[in-house]
């Protein structure tokens, strides 16, 4: 798998080595002239991205199309006490190490926070979505500015604020995730794609991509190391078990039920904790959706039910979703667990905050809902049960 990832990036990317020898007084080199880079061998799950260091720059590369091996960005990271280098028009260009940032995540907000960045962040999407008390006091006392609280940024608040860089999610291409006003303005727009990973240390391993904007590749490496150390430790535990409890996951939301794909970052969590997914042999990565009934018929006897729903705290919470649910075994046996022990005053659970930057956090939590007596002293940190 690993050296498929850098055979991937290797032959996907149209980069931008050997600048110096193909150029003559800075004149630009087309693209299609540039040869390619080696890929940064410390990066060993994340697919989405790729990172390229070399003697006065560093190169980011996206890769957004989850159907072909494409580049579908490419950020040029160089040192402001260094001359732009001159690498073409198709290629964003950041000056680093970057002074302050607006973070259009919780997820983001809590890897800075991990870097001892947090003072670096001017700007957030809605605050209703954290847990971090940093970012909670900014915006009350108005040292950080919310500019997303609804479906879209303000485009004229990030003009005034001019942030040295956006960081936001989408699809792995600037032009087409960010509002042409704020690209046109010069303000440096990164996209994030971790949401598209398939395993929780790819989607943690994305620290080192926000760290390169801040020159702070050695500290990114030494805090993922940590995390990949503790999560496979933990792997380890449950990799001999006999014992897999099934386990079912969501609940309906309007007509559909979406339960994860038998390659998504859950069915990955729940294998790796020494549960049996029900859904394990969809190869998918993404959500599958389904009625009521197809769950029912699959999923009536699973061991466990995890992830109900944000305001869910209690069965007659669930049942007021849907009166069905009770048809369940885990429902009957009290085997439901919900991600929302820790809550900001809004209901929404720091699982989606800091969980996703810490898995071996959320592992541990599985395996002592799966397997008590292999953690015997672990309190639960992201989950608790509903009764």
């Amino acid at each position: 798998m690993f050296l498929k990832s850098q055979y991937k990036f290797i032959f996907s990317c149209v980069a931008l080595l050997l600048i110096q020898a193909c150029s003559n007084n800075n004149q630009e080199v087309p693209v299609e002239k540039k040869g390619f880079f080696s890929k940064d061998t410390t990066l060993k799950y994340a697919k989405r991205f790729g990172i390229s260091r070399q003697s006065n720059y560093k190169a980011l590369f996206l890769f957004g199309n989850r159907d072909s091996n494409d580049t579908t960005a490419t950020f040029i990271l160089y040192p402001k006490s260094q001359q732009k280098p001159n690498l073409g028009n198709d290629v964003f260009y950041v000056a680093t190490p970057v002074n302050n940032i607006a973070c259009m995540s919780s997820v983001y907000a809590a890897m800075l926070t991990m870097l001892n960045l947090q003072e670096k962040i001017v700007a957030v999407d809605n605050v209703d979505y954290y847990n971090n008390k940093f970012i909670i006091d900014g915006v009350a006392s108005q040292k950080i500015k919310e500019i997303g609280k609804g479906p879209q940024i303000s485009v004229e608040q990030t003009l005034v604020l001019n942030p040295e860089l956006l960081l936001m999610f989408g699809m792995g291409n600037p032009k087409k995730d960010a509002d042409e006003k704020i690209l046109n303005s010069g303000i440096p727009v990164a996209i994030t794609l971790d949401h598209l990973e398939e395993h929780p240390l790819a989607r943690a391993e994305w620290i080192k991509f926000i760290a390169a904007f801040f020159d702070m590749d050695g500290e990114a490496n030494f805090l993922f190391k940590g995390i990949e150390r503790n999560y496979l430790r933990l792997k380890e535990m449950t990799d001999t078990i006999s014992y897999k409890p099934t386990v079912l996951t969501e609940i309906k939301y309007a007509d559909a039920w979406y339960v994860p794909g038998g390659n998504s970052f859950m069915a990955h969590f729940l294998k790796d904790a020494g549960a049996d997914y029900i859904w394990k042999n969809e190869n998918k990565a993404g959500s599958i959706a389904l009625n009521f009934e197809e769950v029912y018929i699959k999923a009536k006897e699973a061991d466990f039910w995890l992830n109900l729903f944000i305001n869910v705290n209690s069965k007659k919470d669930l049942l007021a979703y849907d009166e069905r649910y009770d048809l369940f075994k885990p429902f009957k046996t009290a085997n439901l667990y919900n991600n929302t022990k820790r809550t900001n005053a809004k209901g929404y659970s720091d699982y989606y905050e800091n969980g996703m930057s810490n898995p071996d956090e959320l592992l541990r939590d599985f395996i002592k809902i799966f397997h008590p007596h292999l953690l015997p002293e672990h309190q639960l940190k992201y989950y608790k049960k509903i009764e």
